[in-house]
């Protein structure tokens, strides 16, 4: 499997390994695309669609790997981090409330750095891993994660 990412690590393109190791090199050679081996699925019996075993030609049934098995990798769930594919995190917050004090704060840690998380449709990029989010205007403030968050993650803080 020919995986292709953008700088972030998000995964544009999938694609079935190609048919020879010279195209694999090519694309390898490009820097924005990671090829993921299959492991061979095990050796077993082959048997006909009716249940009888498959014979060769001295009459000894036929044993071999039916091929390989890929990891399930999505663009929706996975990206490309040090080289290697994971899972896109999900936002592990839920809606909570504050004091409209400009001093009582919201803190949620263990954030991927860098990340973004728009407040109220606007953008703010988090470098450390730590959001703190305090206010001194009542309201209802709409948190979304971006990339590399699961898309839709989002949770609410209401300052009071």
């Amino acid at each position: 499997m020919m995986l292709q990412f953008d700088e972030r690590g998000f995964i544009t393109h999938i694609r079935s390994d190609p048919e020879s190791q010279e195209i694999i090199d090519n694309f390898l050679s490009k820097g924005d695309w990671l090829h993921i081996r299959g492991k061979k699925l095990p050796r077993e019996p082959f048997f006909t669609p009716s249940g009888e075993p498959i014979l060769n030609e001295k009459g000894k049934q036929i044993v071999g790997s039916k091929g390989f098995v890929y990891p399930d990798v999505t663009h929706d769930f996975h990206y490309v981090k040090n080289g290697k594919v994971v899972a896109r995190p999900r936002l592990a917050a839920e809606s909570a409330a504050i004091k409209a004090d400009g001093k009582d704060t919201f803190t949620l840690k263990g954030l991927p750095r860098p990340c973004v998380m728009t407040i109220d449709g606007e953008p703010y990029e988090i470098k450390g891993g730590v959001l703190h989010f305090s206010t001194k205007d009542a309201g209802t403030y709409r948190f979304e994660a971006g990339f590399p968050f699961v898309d839709g993650s989002h949770f609410e803080v209401t300052a009071k």
